[in-house]
């Protein structure tokens, strides 16, 4: 059932990443990196939502540190009167930081399962004739070749030459195929992962997953900045602090332990998310995003006094 739903998530974002093969002349680097460019547009509203929220955030602190105050012997009357403020304000748990993960969920699934299965996605090759490769490929890992099967097509790929040696019986359309699908961008291989890379030595495998870690610690360092303007508390938290910089190393792990292609989906969307905050941070920021809340928040008490205004000159 799981890997139902997985492929259904992952059917139509394979279907894009297919296209975008097509229509870049069969170059799988730059249909990568416009396939997480169109990703991240999906999630912008997303993203602008979030934005919006943080600075809605921002200008309750006063008014919730009033609350707290107000009420603090009173542990009930406190919570009360804080729930009260919250439906007021229009805050929810789907309106933060895990309703917009939530939405990307199932996002996400389905852009990690097209990456992962270029063969059914790019190549379309059948079930029977994936399945045929990857009974060869199981018989290979016992001698040391293609070990990892979570990125089972794309082992394939790498070791495709050895499938061909072990199974002649293979139709040879299908290994004509697979040789002719360049499977490289930028000069490098998408299906080799660096931490593989590395220990035969190819050192410069590390160029990915290093750059992932830099795009993500630039926007750890902003992110923190941006933190300490809109809720100094918090950025003194030393958890917060932590959970920001972790991010960083869970980019470098994803480049460095995953196949290249992974890194890639990783790194350009590590870039991406860095110039998405900069721009909707300056676009909503908090000052703006405040003014605005103010003015509407004005013509919505004026328009409630003319309209009172209305009925009692009408009585």
């Amino acid at each position: 059932m799981l890997n139902r739903i997985y492929d259904w998530f992952s059917y139509p974002f394979g279907m894009l990443l297919g296209f975008l093969y097509d229509l870049f002349n069969s170059n799988y680097g730059w249909a990568l990196i416009v396939f997480t460019l169109f990703a991240k547009l999906i999630l912008v509203p997303a993203a602008i939502k979030q934005e919006k929220s943080k600075a809605k955030g921002m200008r309750s602190q006063a008014k919730i540190a009033k609350i707290r105050k107000k009420f603090a012997g009173d542990q009930q009357k406190l919570n009360e009167e804080l729930q009260k403020f919250y439906q007021e304000e229009g805050f929810s748990s789907m309106s933060g930081g895990c309703g917009t993960l939530l939405l990307q969920f199932p996002i996400i699934i389905g852009l990690y399962g097209a990456i992962y299965k270029p063969l059914s996605y790019i190549l379309r090759l059948t079930k029977e004739e994936i399945a045929i490769l990857s009974e060869t490929l199981k018989g290979l890992a016992k001698s040391g070749l293609g070990q990892n099967m979570r990125f089972e097509e794309m082992n394939i790929l790498a070791n495709i030459e050895n499938i061909k040696a072990a199974n002649p019986n293979i139709s040879q359309t299908i290994i004509q195929k697979i040789n002719n699908f360049d499977f490289t961008a930028f000069g490098l291989n998408l299906a080799v992962v660096p931490k593989d890379a590395v220990k035969t030595g190819d050192y410069f495998m590390l160029i990915i997953p290093v750059l992932s870690m830099v795009f993500s610690l630039i926007l750890a360092i902003y992110s923190l900045i941006n933190q300490r303007k809109t809720n100094p508390q918090m950025s003194k938290n030393p958890a917060a602090i932590g959970m920001l910089f972790f991010s960083t190393f869970i980019s470098f792990f994803m480049a460095y332990n995953f196949p290249i292609g992974i890194g890639i989906y990783w790194t350009a969307n590590s870039l991406l998310q860095l110039i998405q905050t900069v721009i909707l941070g300056y676009i909503y920021s908090p000052e703006k995003v405040m003014a605005k809340l103010m003015i509407d928040e004005t013509n919505e008490r004026m328009s409630k006094e003319t309209t009172m205004k209305g009925r009692r000159n009408d009585s």
